[in-house]
């Protein structure tokens, strides 16, 4: 990364920016899962769409899990964080709230360009460090010595996210709404088409123009996003794939391979 920051003006009086976290005269500060929901911290992420004045990273702490970014959904497996330049607009997912760390960081650390939302390297040494930061006292010169390495180490090294935008057009909004809460579901554009009272050739254009891939490459990407989330909460590959619309385990794990660029069982937590 370069050492040049230029801090974003973000209006303080918005009502979804969250306080800052902080504290004068360190460069972060990292809200751990232990205690993600406390009712005295402002600054917490929320399941609701918000902005932070700070640089933030979120991470998952112990498996996969998925956050809203400017509408997009995107999934963070183990070791990747998403890195979100202060005024992002973000949510954490509901059943990822508990399994995800958000570390604050100062807008002016030298050491991070702000840049655009993008996946970054939060490899096991640098969440090991984070959350003893959270949770350890220490003297204010070493704590800053240590939140130096902290930002030194994270990296642009993963891949782009895997993303599902979130289409806009009223034609085909509740349509993309009822797939990204049943995966499994298999209807055809004909099918799609009978139902909204809709041509298939109307509902394939809005497709292209609203997310930049066709009916069927959007709903495989929602499909293998949500299979993340499974995957990661230890659920079988085979059960995965049922219920994310593939009939053979086979079929599911081609299109994950192709889509994620690594196997299901890559992602996959074993059960506690």
């Amino acid at each position: 990364m370069t050492a040049t920051v230029t801090e974003r003006r973000i209006d303080d009086r918005d009502p979804v920016l969250r306080a800052r976290a902080v504290p004068d005269g360190y460069l972060l500060t990292t809200t751990s899962e232990s205690v993600w929901w406390h009712p005295t911290l402002e600054h917490r992420c929320a399941t609701t769409q918000h902005r932070h004045s700070e640089h933030v990273v979120v991470w998952p702490e112990s498996r996969a899990a998925t956050i809203t970014v400017e509408d997009e959904l995107w999934s963070l497996s183990l070791g990747e964080g998403a890195w979100l330049p202060a005024g992002t607009p973000h949510a954490v997912t509901d059943g990822s709230a508990a399994l995800v760390s958000c570390t604050h960081i100062h807008p002016l650390a030298s050491e991070v360009e702000a840049g655009r939302p993008r996946v970054v390297t939060v490899n096991t040494a640098l969440r090991e460090m984070l959350l003893h930061l959270a949770h350890t006292g220490m003297p204010r010169d070493r704590r800053l010595r240590a939140q130096q390495v902290c930002l030194e180490m994270i990296t642009d090294e993963a891949g782009p996210p895997v993303t599902v935008p979130s289409p806009a057009d009223p034609r085909i909004r509740d349509l993309a709404a009822s797939i990204m809460a049943d995966p499994s579901d298999d209807r055809s554009l004909e099918d799609w088409s009978w139902h909204t009272s809709m041509s298939a050739r109307t509902i394939a254009r809005a497709f292209r123009a609203e997310t930049g891939m066709t009916f069927t490459q959007w709903r495989t990407r929602v499909r293998m996003v949500a299979a993340v989330d499974l995957l990661g909460a230890g659920e079988p590959v085979g059960i995965v794939a049922r219920r994310v619309g593939y009939s053979t385990f086979s079929a599911f794990s081609a299109a994950f391979s192709r889509t994620m660029g690594r196997t299901p069982r890559d992602y996959q937590q074993p059960r506690a």
